[in-house]
C-alpha cells in the first residue's frame, strides 16, 4: 500500500513539474498572451483537469511557476546564502555582486527576459505580487547596508533602483535591437566585461563617498 502511495505522490509532483515546465516553453515560444489551460495541458501532454485537481486554477499554476521561475528568487537564494557575512563591508560586496549575477541571468536566460518583458507590458496580480516579494528580498540587502548611509547624503535605494533599471534595459536592448549601447556591444564578452566591470566600481563609488559631504 505504501508503494502505492509514493507512486501517487511522485506522479502528482511529476506532472505539476511538467505544467510548470509546460507554462516557461510557452512563454518562451508564444509569448505570455498564449498562457491558457488548453494549451498548457496541451503542452505538458496531459489532461486540462489535472491543472485544477493540483493547482486548483489557472491562477495557481502560473503563481507556483513564478515562484520556481523567478531570477530574482533564484539569484537570492544563492547571494544571500551567506548575508550575515556581508556584516564586515556593511554589504558592499553582496550589493555589488547582485547586480552582476543578475546581469548574467537575464542575458543568458530567454526565460527570465521574457518574464521581466511580461512584466512590463501588462498589468497582472501575479507580477504585483512577485515584484512585492522581489523588495521583500531587497530588505534583506538594504538592513545591511542602513547604518553605514545613515547620515550620508547618499540615497542608496534610489541609486540602486536606477543600477537595476539599467541592468534590465541593457539585458533586453542586447537580445533583442542589438547593437552597440554608448560604444559597448554587450552582445561581446569583452563589452560583457565591461559593464559588470562598471557595476563594481560604482558601487564601490557610492559606498567610499557615502560619508563625504
Amino acid at each position: 500500500m505504501r508503494k502505492i502511495v509514493d507512486g501517487e505522490v511522485r506522479n502528482k509532483e511529476r506532472t505539476k513539474e511538467k505544467l510548470i515546465e509546460a507554462v516557461g516553453e510557452i512563454l518562451v515560444s508564444e509569448g505570455y498572451t498564449k498562457l491558457g489551460i488548453n494549451n498548457i495541458a496541451r503542452k505538458a501532454l496531459v489532461d486540462k483537469k489535472l491543472i485544477y485537481r493540483y493547482f486548483g486554477s489557472l491562477d495557481e499554476l502560473l503563481a507556483q511557476y513564478f515562484r520556481k521561475r523567478d531570477f530574482w528568487t533564484q539569484l537570492s537564494e544563492g547571494t544571500f546564502e551567506n548575508i550575515d557575512l556581508s556584516f564586515q563591508d556593511h554589504g558592499k560586496h553582496l550589493a555589488s555582486e547582485f547586480l552582476i549575477h543578475l546581469f548574467d541571468n537575464l542575458y543568458n536566460l530567454e526565460e527570465a527576459r521574457k518574464i521581466l518583458t511580461w512584466e512590463i507590458s501588462e498589468k497582472s496580480d501575479h507580477l504585483k505580487r512577485l515584484s512585492f516579494e522581489r523588495e521583500l528580498l531587497g530588505k534583506d540587502m538594504f538592513a545591511q547596508t542602513d547604518e553605514y548611509f545613515k547620515n550620508s547624503h547618499i540615497n542608496l535605494r534610489a541609486c540602486y533602483a536606477i543600477l537595476l533599471s539599467g541592468v534590465y534595459y541593457l539585458t533586453l536592448h542586447a537580445k533583442s535591437t542589438g547593437g552597440d549601447f554608448c560604444e559597448i556591444n554587450i552582445n561581446t564578452p569583452d563589452g560583457q566585461k565591461e559593464i559588470k566591470k562598471a557595476l563594481f566600481d560604482i558601487i564601490e563609488l557610492i559606498f567610499n563617498t557615502s560619508n563625504k559631504k
